[in-house]
């Protein structure tokens, strides 16, 4: 089998299966392309199965642009697809300066400051991507920012000089030669004869797509009691809230249409390069990423997880949008009510006094503090007891200090095995900052008194350990299956 990758030959199997079967499990996991054709696409893809000879494999769809192969127009492995949820090989270096890339930070920075972010000289940092994916770091910022505008332009209202500045590039000129030499068109022809958006509402408008199971309301229910006064609003089924990201300012929206299957996120910022970070978050937020067809299928078989999906599907899990501020608010809820620790969260962003302006959305008032901000904030009045408000403290500076990461990229255990070394924090906060701050997906919060009663069978408690053991058969899902439980308590 003609390959690309290190893929081993089990692998390529595996693969070459997938692909004939149209096994939409590995969307993500790998792409393939046809030489005769000069495309690639997603494993799924519903066009005639090429024959063997004629298929390469790539780990990403950064190596298939990177020899030349265009996007699929039937499978849009480009916009349907989003790669940076997959497993990109590599060290811990390499997953984080990829999650910060993603998100956009080579729009606001240059790669020496990201090789600095990530404490290696730029040469260090260039090696390790091409020993790692084969491609540096910069070559990939630019094949993300087209991919990123080709998403802008099917699913925003933004003119093609704006996208072209959300996307990170530095003009349109560039823009439309990187573009041309990706997808064999202008983004004036990529646009025609798509439906127009309205962007009447004086805003950076984008559809976020989502699947027929995707629940809006229940995730509103959920976010509606744990809105922050002042930095967040549900009003009439539309959430908002402020943000700050990379020096740019502004606030969102987000509601519901679902006519068209998406939710609509409107952003007004000072910066329009925040767009790509903010809308990486937002889709994050309402778990829009994931592909939930082989976890329904294993949770559907279970006789007790079963019983806590509806028609069939799994819950979806909201992620908070500022992993900072919601490690605060995690350590704000150890042993009080959600309503408590959500008045005292407001009161901190009340504090810190960092308001916004006064043409901002009714009810949005105040930017949650940054690490920086809220290490030199005095946490007295405010309700907060003092061992609390010492670990609170102590977070902050963790982060400040590098020693936690509230970066994605990580595995659940190296964020498991730094976090619970800060004094204050248990196993039950390191699991769900995991869960709902970093939206990790298998996390196991087996001290929890829900998960507890959820798995106890005739009136007998397990032990965390005992459930930690019962939990092994739903790996590498287990924070769904943790959602799943709650859900049998009603």
């Amino acid at each position: 089998m003609t390959k690309t990758t290190n893929m081993t030959q089990v692998t390529q199997t595996e693969y070459s299966h997938a692909r004939t079967t149209k096994d939409k499990n590995f969307d993500g996991v790998f792409y393939f392309a046809v030489k005769t054709t000069g495309i690639f696409c997603r494993p799924s893809c519903p066009s005639p199965v090429a024959k063997e000879k004629n298929v390469l494999y790539f780990s990403s769809l950064f190596e298939a642009l990177d020899q030349n192969f265009r996007p699929c127009k039937r499978c849009r492995p480009d916009i349907e697809v989003d790669y940076y949820t997959g497993n990109p090989t590599g060290t811990t270096t390499v997953r984080t300066a990829l999650h910060k890339i993603y998100n956009g930070y080579l729009n606001f920075h240059s790669v020496a400051e990201l090789a600095a972010a990530c404490s290696l000289s730029e040469r260090h940092l260039r090696k390790l991507f091409i020993d790692n994916i084969g491609i540096p770091p910069n070559k990939i910022a630019r094949y993300h920012r087209a991919l990123f505008a080709h998403k802008m332009l099917q699913y925003s209202d933004q003119t093609i000089t704006d996208i072209a500045f959300a996307s990170g590039f530095g003009s349109t000129r560039q823009f439309n030669d990187v573009f041309k030499s990706i997808f064999s068109m202008t983004p004036t022809a990529a646009r025609k004869g798509l439906p127009t958006i309205d962007g009447s509402t004086g805003c950076t408008t984008v559809l976020l797509p989502y699947q027929k199971s995707f629940n809006y309301t229940q995730i509103l229910s959920f976010m509606e009691p744990r809105i922050m006064q002042g930095v967040e609003t549900v009003v009439d089924g539309v959430y908002s809230r402020t943000f700050r990201i990379n020096g740019s300012q502004g606030f969102f929206t987000v509601s519901d249409k679902p006519e068209q299957s998406a939710l609509a996120l409107c952003i007004h910022s000072d910066d329009i390069r925040c767009t790509m970070p903010v809308y990486n978050r937002v889709k994050r937020m309402f778990d829009l990423d994931i592909d939930a067809t082989r976890i329904n299928e294993i949770f559907n078989a279970d006789p007790l997880l079963s019983t806590g999906m509806t028609n069939g599907h799994i819950p979806h899990l909201p992620v908070a949008f500022d992993p900072f501020e919601f490690s605060v608010r995690a350590i704000l809820g150890q042993q009080v009510s959600v309503k408590a620790a959500t008045t005292i969260a407001a009161r901190i962003a009340a504090k810190n006094m960092v308001k916004c302006p006064s043409q901002y959305r009714e009810g949005l008032l105040y930017f949650f503090p940054t690490p920086k901000e809220l290490a030199e904030l005095e946490l007295d009045d405010i309700g907060l007891t003092r061992t609390r408000a010492n670990t609170v403290k102590n977070v902050t500076q963790a982060v400040l200090e590098n020693v936690v990461s509230l970066s994605s990229a990580q595995t659940f255990q190296e964020f498991h095995d730094a976090f619970i070394q800060v004094k204050g924090i248990g196993e039950w906060t390191v699991n769900y900052v995991a869960m709902r701050g970093l939206g990790m997906i298998d996390c196991f919060p087996a001290a929890d008194l829900g998960v507890i009663k959820a798995l106890a069978k005739g009136g007998n408690m397990p032990s965390p350990k005992e459930c930690l053991a019962i939990a092994e058969q739903w790996r590498p899902y287990r924070t769904y299956a943790t959602l799943c439980l709650w859900n049998t308590l009603g």
